[in-house]
């Protein structure tokens, strides 16, 4: 039996002094308790669309709109983004810029004691543990890693209970750990609580993994609203709109298995099923010519950190010894606050380690 928490009707919405609707006669129905991935091109209309669900459009952004959302019985326009946001918890893509208070539990804590709600405290511990920054609770935001600020932010809308959570490009800004952390949190919020989560992406391979259900934007409307299997079935049209096949997709489809799979390990059957061997990782071949190739960039017991609020120095990069050749490409990775930023701005003589030299082509 349908139970639908977000319905959309005929809803067409276009900005001040734009010449074009951004959203064209828009129906839509979101099930409770669904996990929603909404994808297509930039400029297809999806935020301004999620952004109906809580009344941001047309409350706070105004502009031309027609047609009638209706989230959870409430009518978007006859309502508030006040109270909306009881309903529908918004995370965007910018989260640092929604977190407004010195530690994290004031931030998750900001919104239950705002409206007034005497159980302020328990709602808040009870977001923190939900997302696992507990620990967390008395540090300063500008102390976290982005990993963890998103998470805070998470924690501060699921502080008013939502029915809804909905998540504007969750991995864009955050490195595969704390992406797939991100997801795997959602997930957990769906299946345990039934939280209807709609996220925002581009990336098929979380698409994949996460959503049960697809919806495809074009210039201002929906294409089509499939379970997520068969949306990836659809790898050719979503590629047109800018959202490439998973990997794993694309790798079955090479070898002639035309079935979808939604991870490595669906993949990994299927091949197995098709008589195929799934071999391990690839042994890593040194390069043979590393050795003599010139150094361009060196550091040599390079330690560098910043001094918190407490005044402490915290470290984030300690006795690094490293030596990039000419012709070497070179990949920085790690999780958010590894460091890697920090050591590209040092090779590039943005800031200077606190102990230790840094040298470009031979000079310190």
């Amino acid at each position: 039996m349908s139970d639908p928490v977000i319905e959309v009707r005929d809803l067409s919405f276009r900005y001040p002094g734009a010449a074009r609707d951004t959203l064209r006669n828009v129906n839509l129905t979101i099930e409770r308790g669904d996990f929603v991935a909404i994808v297509g091109g930039n400029g297809s209309g999806k935020t301004t669309l999620c952004k109906t669900f809580n009344g941001l459009v047309p409350h706070y952004w105004s502009g031309e709109f027609a047609g009638a959302v209706e989230v959870s019985g409430q009518d978007s326009w006859d309502s508030s983004v006040a109270r909306l946001s009881w309903t529908v918890g918004y995370v965007y893509q910018d989260f640092q810029n929604q977190l407004v208070r010195p530690t994290v539990r004031d931030e998750v804590g900001f919104g239950p004691i705002n409206f007034g709600f005497d159980d302020h405290a328990e709602r808040t511990q009870e977001a923190l543990e939900a997302v696992g920054i507990a620990d967390l609770a008395d540090r300063f935001v500008w102390q976290l890693s982005g990993g963890q600020a998103h998470r805070v932010a998470l924690a501060s809308v699921l502080a008013l209970r939502p029915e809804v959570i909905v998540v504007d490009e969750p991995v864009a800004e955050l490195d595969p750990v704390a992406a797939h952390d991100v997801y795997e949190r959602l997930t957990a919020l769906n299946r345990e609580r039934g939280i209807t989560v709609i996220t925002i992406e581009h990336h098929a391979e979380f698409i994949a993994q996460y959503a049960r259900s697809v919806v495809l934007m074009s210039d201002g409307a929906p294409v089509w609203h499939l379970p997520a299997q068969e949306a990836l079935s659809r790898s050719g049209e979503l590629a047109e709109h800018g959202i490439p096949a998973p990997q794993v997709v694309d790798a079955l489809r090479r070898v002639g298995i035309g079935e979808v799979a939604r991870g490595v390990p669906e993949a990994a059957a299927l091949l197995r099923e098709a008589g195929l061997e799934v071999r391990g990782h690839a042994a890593l071949v040194p390069r043979s010519d590393a050795a003599e190739a010139q150094v361009v960039a060196e550091a040599r017991s390079v330690t560098h950190g910043f001094r918190s609020v407490s005044g402490e120095v915290e470290p984030v990069i300690r006795d690094l010894d490293l030596a990039l050749h000419e012709g070497d490409r070179v990949a920085f990775i790690g999780g958010n606050g590894a460091g890697k930023t920090t050591l590209m701005r040092l090779l590039a003589g943005i800031q200077v380690p606190r102990s230790g030299d840094v040298f470009l082509a031979g000079d310190n």
